[in-house]
């Protein structure tokens, strides 16, 4: 009898081992990664730079992988396909007047997390961002801003960690 709580106990021991609670499920053959700059075909300019300047600093902060220029094990490609800037909650100050007090910035992009090692993606898709801002205290690019954060935070749950 005491085998057999030998034999589980030793089971788990090995089983916990290989897991680790960094909140990665990178495989253990990647290292590093490069980040080129993001494509763009929406009208808004700049955003492309601003996206991947701003995962660039993420994934360095996370520590999960070290980003190389070119030719990292694994590559985070985006193309940035949608920007808008739309009304998001409304109001009427009387007889067909509306007024808008809260808009909505939105930002869409095309992901891939590819492992360059195995030349096979991890992580195909699209997230799209968004960033609410009240017209009256705030601006378009505080929106923007909190649409930007909030797609690259996606892309690193979806292609980095694991949730």
């Amino acid at each position: 009898m005491k085998r057999y709580y030998c034999l589980a106990l030793l089971c788990v021991v090995w089983h916990c081992g290989i897991y680790t609670f960094n909140g990665s499920t990178l495989p253990a053959h990647l290292k590093t990664v490069d980040v080129p700059l993001f494509t763009n075909t929406s009208l808004q300019s700049g955003i492309a730079e601003e996206l991947t300047t701003l995962l660039s600093q993420q994934v360095l902060s996370a520590n999960l992988l070290r980003i190389v220029t070119t030719q990292g094990d694994a590559t985070i490609n985006g193309h940035v396909t949608g920007y808008s800037n739309e009304p998001r909650t409304y109001g009427s100050t009387g007889f067909r007047e509306v007024t808008i007090s809260e808009y909505m910035v939105k930002i869409t992009v095309e992901v891939e997390f590819m492992d360059n090692k195995k030349n096979a993606p991890l992580y195909k898709g699209t997230i799209t961002g968004e960033g609410a801002y009240d017209f009256s205290k705030g601006t378009e690019a505080q929106g923007r801003q909190t649409a930007e954060k909030d797609v690259v935070e996606q892309v690193l749950q979806n292609s980095l960690q694991s949730w």
